[in-house]
């Protein structure tokens, strides 16, 4: 009997369904203070919800403004990042460090 594997990527996309799920997972992409990673983390969730065309017809920006915000070095403004996290149902909010963090 042969064991069926999954790979990572389908795993991940079964958990990133999870909207808290995904929420928790850019947070932690945030915490981690590596903008690269949250962009990753961002491509994770935007190819759960369904292609770059659909994601960029929602957020009214173009496909390849998506594709330039991954490449390794780009530097998006927070405007475009912003418009991607709420056209895909997201926000990004700001809280208060507490001492333990700060």
């Amino acid at each position: 009997m042969t064991k069926k594997h999954r790979k990572f990527t389908q795993l991940l996309d079964e958990y990133l369904k999870d909207e808290q799920f995904a929420a928790d997972f850019l947070s932690q992409a945030l915490e981690e203070e590596d903008f690269s990673t949250f962009l990753l983390s961002l491509k994770d969730i935007i190819r759960v919800h369904g292609s770059v065309k659909s994601v960029a017809e929602k957020a009214h920006i173009s496909r390849s403004t998506i594709y330039n915000l991954f490449s390794e070095n780009s530097n998006p403004e927070l405007k475009t990042i912003l418009t991607l996290l709420h056209a895909i149902g997201y926000e990004l909010r700001v809280t208060k460090k507490t001492e333990a963090a700060a």
